[in-house]
């Protein structure tokens, strides 16, 4: 019988080629400190100098190695024991090592490593020391045939248990690209929102100078620091109050556009939230059932998501930054792209680390551009995502991580993966994209007829005409006259048949919304209806079916009352663009009306704790259509409360105020919430513009023309430092 020999350079092998490169060899044995049960690790790089080679130092204070765990353990290629235990000494900690291979990653960072370990064993404490040259395993012919230098001391006096891995004769040049390099994985590496176990890390670069030799002339201090103050402006932090050293884990502020997060069962049902934070900020639930399963597919898992969308138009950026409590004058457009690039990338992470490389800025493993390029206006490209996927672990998600640790198995689990999260990025685009254009921020610009009046003025031709002599001006200025009040009537017309099209832009807006509206009220009143008519036979019935019959009746009168109300409600909001006769206009008492409409919305108020102060005089008349002016108030009323329920203000509040002027009372309603954009304040009372998530975007336009059908006016008279909208509502025949 023959028996396999393994050559001595397998080991060199495994280190050099397994993996991947020298931040993948770190970040494995920073993972080996994780399952130690360490609370943090040190790192530390000192580069080539003429008195050494370079030397990398990792240090941990977990519960350490003892010599026969070094034995039987460390020094044994792909040892099953983590496989075997897969949560660490302390039991809190789920391992993140598997395949028994990371302890070789030190073999691809240098040429010799020491490694000292403290542990407590039997009531003593064990200090192992091992030394290793890794040409060794060159210059020898089989692995039985190479001894390595292995030593232990015993002591009853406590020290601090852990590692220190000291690599010498470093084999990577670490100069400031590479090192940036590593900094960026290790920020990348931990994900402080989902982490249950503090784990902090440490990168020590003092000595990187610049009075070092090239390529190491430089400051490394000043690199991480550098890289840690944009994670600190991203979460407004203050860098003075945190260590230098200290590696600040990345994550993109909370602030983003869009935003959606929730969890797929194990078949891949999905339950969670999409809200639209640039719009009211209002969380939608959102429920997918699972696709079905392909031949061969596996299941991944239940798994979460977190995922972050922007928008990247200038003003968009403008009004993100803004949210963050950051300058955007500081950045300008190309340094605040840059900036939200850094958070590029969906990362997926498991027991609170991330698997390499998703969540870099280039790995497009959604292949969200490929999608992109087939319909721009609506698809999400990569540069717009950042988002955090938490799976469960291989045997539960299916989801392999390679021994290279550099991504996962191409299997059909994962296929899955991408699968179900393409799905519901389908769902939330086409959201998205009703939101903007609703917005106005995917509107095209508007025709404007005032800039086209100056031009037609044809003022530049007519300076140009008055050099030359009063007898040359004279035939060409009444051509010039003659053609411009052509122009002008031109633009009259166009003017007027604009208005036209946006008056029936605008009645088709309210057509649809009416349909819509009024087929959801209308459902629940037919297939109620149908029930009581089709269960009729079996209301006395004494039967199991009888007892089910009488037990649901009540919920089919409540669901078309329900109906019937909103059919009502929805009736009676139009009446103020209905056209229908109501009698003639009367005179009326101002806050009847005011006390009448804050009845009707009472109960909001009280839910969301808003304060109502009403410094209106008595007395005060006003003359024309009571209803028409209840409309608007309640509108604002209600838009207001709106906004408010979505501001996080201790203090919320309305306030009412009337003063009267000429042949006009002015009636102001203001409140303390959020504030309307400048970029908004034209567009607010356009017929389907809303920034609300489920808004239809009609009731400013139909409040107006409630107001404008008694001879009155609704206008935004202020919009900082709070919201407020002026009534002018006439006080005479």
């Amino acid at each position: 019988m023959a028996k396999l020999k393994p050559r001595a350079r397998i080991i060199r092998t495994i280190g050099d080629r397994l993996i991947s490169g020298p931040e993948a060899a770190i970040i494995e044995l920073v993972k080996n400190a994780y399952d130690a049960d360490s609370p943090s690790v040190e790192i530390t790089i000192s580069p080539h100098t003429e008195k050494n080679s370079g030397l990398l130092t990792i240090r941990d204070f977990g519960h350490g190695m003892s010599h026969n765990t070094i034995l039987n353990d460390w020094l044994e290629p792909a040892t099953d024991s983590k496989n075997k235990n897969r949560t660490s000494k302390s039991g809190k900690r789920t391992v993140l090592g598997a395949k028994g291979v990371g302890r070789f990653a030190s073999a691809s960072l240098g040429k010799k490593i020491k490694l000292t370990s403290t542990a407590f064993v039997s009531g003593k404490y064990q200090v192992t020391k091992l030394n290793l040259d890794w040409d060794i395993f060159e210059r020898e012919k089989y692995l039985e045939d190479i001894d390595i230098d292995i030593s232990m001391e015993v002591s009853e006096t406590p020290e601090p248990t852990g590692v220190l891995i000291e690599v010498e004769d470093l084999t990577t040049v670490w100069d400031k690209k590479k090192l940036q390099k590593l900094i960026r994985e290790l920020r990348r590496l931990a994900t402080p929102q989902h982490s249950t176990n503090q784990f902090d890390i440490f990168l020590n670069l003092e000595k990187f100078t610049i009075h070092n030799p090239p390529p190491y002339n430089f400051n490394g201090s000043e690199v991480l620091l550098e890289k840690n103050r944009i994670v600190d402006a991203l979460q407004n932090k203050d860098i003075e109050n945190t260590s230098r050293n200290k590696i600040q884990p990345y994550h993109m502020n909370d602030e983003s556009d869009y935003r959606l997060n929730g969890a797929f069962d194990k078949s891949g049902v999905f339950r969670g939230q999409f809200t639209i934070i640039r719009g009211d900020n209002v969380p939608q639930e959102i429920s997918i059932d699972s696709p079905s399963y392909e031949s061969g597919e596996l299941s991944c898992g239940p798994f979460e998501i977190d995922i972050k969308i922007f928008d990247l138009e200038k003003e968009s950026i403008e009004k993100l930054f803004s949210r963050m409590g950051l300058v955007f004058s500081d950045f300008g457009l190309r340094g605040a792209r840059t900036l939200l690039s850094e958070g590029t990338g969906v990362a997926i992470y498991r027991s609170g680390f991330r698997i390499r490389p998703y969540g870099e800025p280039d790995n497009d493993w959604l292949h969200l551009e490929s999608r992109r390029v087939q319909n721009p206006s609506k698809r999400i490209g990569h540069s717009q995502v950042s988002g955090s996927i938490y799976v469960g672990s291989e045997q539960e998600s299916n989801l392999i991580e390679r021994s290279s640790r550099e991504g996962l198995e191409t299997n059909s689990a994962f296929d899955r993966l991408i699968k179900l999260i393409t799905n519901i990025l389908v769902i939330i685009e086409q959201k998205r994209f009703d939101f903007r254009a609703k917005a106005g921020i995917s509107r095209k610009p508007e025709k404007n007829i005032d800039k086209a009046r100056n031009i037609a003025s044809l003022d530049t031709i007519i300076k140009a005409v008055s050099r030359l002599s009063p007898a040359e001006q004279k035939p060409i200025l009444l051509r010039i006259e003659k053609e411009s009040q052509a122009l002008t009537k031109t633009l009259d017309e166009i003017e007027e048949y604009q208005k036209l099209l946006e008056s029936r832009a605008a009645l088709g807006m309210v057509v649809g919304q009416v349909i819509h509206d009024g087929r959801t009220f209308l459902e629940p009143i037919i297939s109620s209806a149908k029930s009581i008519i089709d269960n009729s036979p079996y209301i006395l019935e004494k039967s199991k079916k009888g007892e089910l019959v009488r037990k649901y009746y009540p919920t089919y009168g409540q669901a078309i009352q329900t109906g019937a109300k909103g059919l009502s409600s929805l009736f009676k909001s139009l009446d103020p663009i209905s056209g229908r006769k109501i009698g003639r206009p009367i005179a009326f008492e101002l806050n009847k009306v005011i006390e009448s409409s804050l009845n009707l919305v009472s109960e909001e108020l009280i839910e969301n704790d808003i304060t109502v102060n009403n410094f209106i005089e008595e007395n005060i008349i006003l003359y024309g259509y009571q209803g028409d002016l209840q409309h608007a108030i309640l509108n604002i009323l209600k838009n207001a409360i709106f906004w408010l329920s979505t501001h996080k203000e201790n203090i919320k509040g309305i306030c009412l105020s009337a003063n009267t002027n000429g042949k006009m009372a002015q009636l102001t309603i203001s409140n303390n919430g959020p504030v309307i954009d400048d970029k908004d304040t034209e567009s607010i009372f356009e017929a389907g513009f809303s920034l609300k998530s489920e808004g239809h975007g009609l009731g400013l336009a139909i409040a107006r023309e409630a107001c404008r059908h008694s001879k009155g006016e609704l206008y935004l008279s202020s919009n900082y430092p709070e919201t407020k909208f002026t009534i002018e509502f006439p006080i005479e025949k």
